[in-house]
């Protein structure tokens, strides 16, 4: 009996680490292609290219010095997700704050950009959710 009791044990702990491990990679990779789903935004609005089915339309006016401005920000956001992904990859503990930070980042750009990038919210919240239970 006691044998059994340690093999079932053996087995609950090696499924939790795989587990562990597999939601580790996936949470890597919803950030890394996040991040880079931002690049879109960045490319379009600093005229880089045309994305086709982004409309550009914000909730509100902004100047065109403004949208280049935050064309770079988009490609700020870019960076942030993927120096996350890096992060929590290689077992950083910084990668929860400089994901935190890609999220505000993003979510204002979202909010700016609703109408195209409202979808953005959902991994959005993800991450956070994660850099919380990790």
């Amino acid at each position: 009996m006691e044998f059994r009791l340690s093999i079932t044990l053996c087995l609950r702990k090696t499924l939790a680490r795989i587990m562990n491990a597999m939601i580790k990679w996936l949470l890597v990779t919803v950030m890394a292609v996040h991040g880079l789903i931002h690049l879109m935004g960045g490319f379009s609005e600093l005229g880089i290219a045309k994305i086709e089915g982004l409309s550009g339309k914000t909730l509100f006016l902004i100047p065109d010095t403004l949208r280049t401005i935050l064309g770079v920000v988009w490609l700020i956001a870019v960076a942030l997700f993927l120096i996350s992904a890096l992060g929590l990859a290689i077992d950083q503990r910084w990668w929860k704050i400089i994901a935190i930070g890609a999220v505000i980042v993003s979510q204002i750009l979202v909010v700016i950009w609703w109408t195209d990038a409202k979808w953005g919210t959902i991994p959005n919240i993800l991450i956070v959710i994660a850099a919380f239970l990790i």
